[in-house]
C-alpha cells in the first residue's frame, strides 16, 4: 500500500522536526502493516535513528532489559564466564541490548552490534557498547566475513517484524553459535499471527530440535511488551553436533510490469500462439509478486503448461536426472531402490526424465502446492505418491525428517 508506505517516512521526518513527534503512528505504520518492505524500513530507519531511542521507550519502555536477565541466567546456569564470551547482537539497531549486556557485566568488547542501517549503528557506535559493528543485511546466508561457530552467543531482540528478518534467519544464528552456545530471540507475539513469515515459528524451532540442531531451554510470553501487546521469547542452546539446514540464494532485482499474470496464463488458454514469454517473464521477473497470485496463474495454465514451457525452457527438467544419476551411481547406490521426493514438482516434468534413465517412479513422491498441476502430473502415471501442499521453512504436513 504505497500511500501507507509513503506516510511512513513521512511521519519520521514529522518525528525529527516536532517536539511532539508522530512515535506512535510511525510504530503503527511500521509493524501493522504486514505488506511493508524492507526498503520501506530501511528508509524510515535512516531519518528516525537519532530519536529511536527516546521514541521507542514510548512503545515499548526497557525493551532490552530481559534480553541481557535471560542470558545472564542462561550462562550462569552452565558455568559459563560472561566476561569471556563472544556473543552477536542480530539487528541491533541504537545498542539497546548492547547497553544491557555492559549493565549485566558482559564484556562489551566482546561483543559484535550488526545491523542493516548505517545510521542506527552510529548511534550504537556513540554509546561506546560494542567491540565491533557490522553493517550487512542478515536471512538465510551468514554475512560476508563471518564464519561459523564463531560465537558463544547469537541473540536477536526485535528483529521478527514485518518488512525486516525472515524466519530462516534462527538457523543462520545457529550456524553461527558454537557448540553448547546459546540462541535468544526475543520479537512481539502477535508478529506470528498476522506476518505470515513468522506464522510457524514455534514449529520451525520444534523442527530445528528434532534435527539435533538444539535443545529448547524456554518458550516465554512476555506481558505488556509493547503497549497492549504480549512478547514471545525463545532460548535455545546449540547441540554438540553440526546443524543442518537450507543456505538460501539471492534472486535478481528485476522488474517488468506488462499485462495482469493471471490474465496472461487466462489468454494462453484461449489463443493458439498465446502469451507464453510475457507470462514467463512476469512471473519470474517480479520480486514483488505473490504467492498466491503465482497460484492463480498455474490453476488456468496448468493444462498448457509443458507445451507452454518448451519454448522457454526445453528440456528443463533433463539435467536434474543425469545429475543424479551421476551421483547415485557414484555412491554405488541402487536407483531402482531410492525413495526420492521431487519438490515443486509441478506437471510431472521431472519424473519424466528419472523414469527414462531407469529410476522406479513407484519410489517418487510428487509434492507442489497447485492441485491442477498435481492433476497433470496424476495423468502421466509418473508418481507413485502425490502430495498437495505448501513448502517452506516447516515441513509439509505428513513428511517427516
Amino acid at each position: 500500500m504505497p500511500e501507507q508506505n509513503d506516510s511512513l517516512i513521512a511521519n519520521t521526518k514529522r518525528r525529527m522536526t516536532s517536539k511532539t513527534g508522530a512515535t506512535e503512528e510511525i510504530w503503527k505504520e511500521m509493524v501493522y502493516n504486514k505488506d511493508i518492505t524492507n526498503d520501506k524500513v530501511i528508509d524510515a530507519y535512516k531519518v528516525w535513528a537519532e530519536a529511536y531511542d527516546k521514541d521507542f521507550a514510548v512503545v515499548h519502555p526497557n525493551r532490552a532489559e530481559h534480553m541481557a536477565v535471560y542470558l545472564d541466567e542462561l550462562v550462569t546456569q552452565y558455568g559459563m564466564k560472561k566476561e569471556n564470551l563472544k556473543i552477536l547482537d542480530v539487528a541491533a539497531g541504537t545498542g539497546l541490548v548492547g547497553e544491557e549486556l555492559k549493565k549485566r557485566g558482559f564484556n562489551i568488547k566482546n561483543v559484535t552490534a550488526l545491523d542493516l542501517c548505517p545510521d542506527m549503528l552510529n548511534v550504537a557506535r556513540k554509546k561506546n557498547v560494542y567491540g565491533k559493528l557490522v553493517q550487512a543485511p542478515f536471512g538465510s546466508t551468514m554475512p560476508k566475513g563471518m564464519t561459523a561457530r564463531s560465537y558463544d552467543c547469537v541473540i536477536m531482540c526485535g528483529g521478527f517484524a514485518a518488512g525486516h528478518i525472515p524466519l530462516s534467519s534462527l538457523h543462520t544464528m545457529a550456524r553461527l553459535c558454537k557448540e553448547g552456545g546459546f540462541i535468544i530471540n526475543s520479537m512481539t507475539k502477535q508478529y506470528a499471527d498476522f506476518v505470515e513469515e513468522y506464522k510457524n515459528i514455534d514449529r520451525y524451532i520444534e523442527e530445528l530440535e528434532e534435527e539435533d540442531t538444539w535443545q529448547i531451554m524456554f518458550r516465554r510470553i512476555l506481558q505488556n511488551y509493547t503497549k497492549g501487546n504480549q512478547g514471545l521469547v525463545h532460548g535455545m542452546r546449540i547441540n554438540k553436533k553440526q546443524t543442518k539446514g537450507p543456505i538460501a540464494g539471492e534472486s535478481d532485482e528485476i522488474v517488468l510490469k506488462g499485462e495482469d499474470l493471471v490474465q496472461q496464463a487466462k489468454k494462453r488458454m484461449s489463443t493458439e500462439k498465446g502469451a507464453t514469454t510475457e507470462i514467463w517473464k512476469e512471473m519470474v521477473y517480479d520480486k514483488n509478486i505473490s504467492n498466491e497470485k503465482v497460484n492463480e496463474a498455474y490453476k488456468v495454465w496448468a493444462e498448457a503448461y509443458d507445451k507452454d514451457f518448451a519454448i522457454v525452457h526445453p528440456n528443463r527438467a533433463k539435467h536434474m536426472a543425469d545429475y543424479l544419476l551421476e551421483l547415485v551411481e557414484g555412491a554405488g547406490m541402487q536407483k531402482e531402490n531410492l525413495t526420492i521426493l521431487d519438490v515443486a514438482a509441478g506437471t510431472g516434468l521431472v519424473a519424466e526424465e528419472l523414469k527414462k534413465v531407469g529410476f522406479n517412479v513407484d519410489k517418487v513422491t510428487a509434492l507442489d502446492l497447485c492441485p491442477d498441476m498435481l492433476e497433470v502430473s496424476r495423468k502421466k502415471g509418473l508418481y507413485g505418491k502425490l502430495i498437495q501442499s505448501p513448502f517452506g521453512t516447516t515441513m509439509p504436513n505428513g513428511v517427516k525428517a
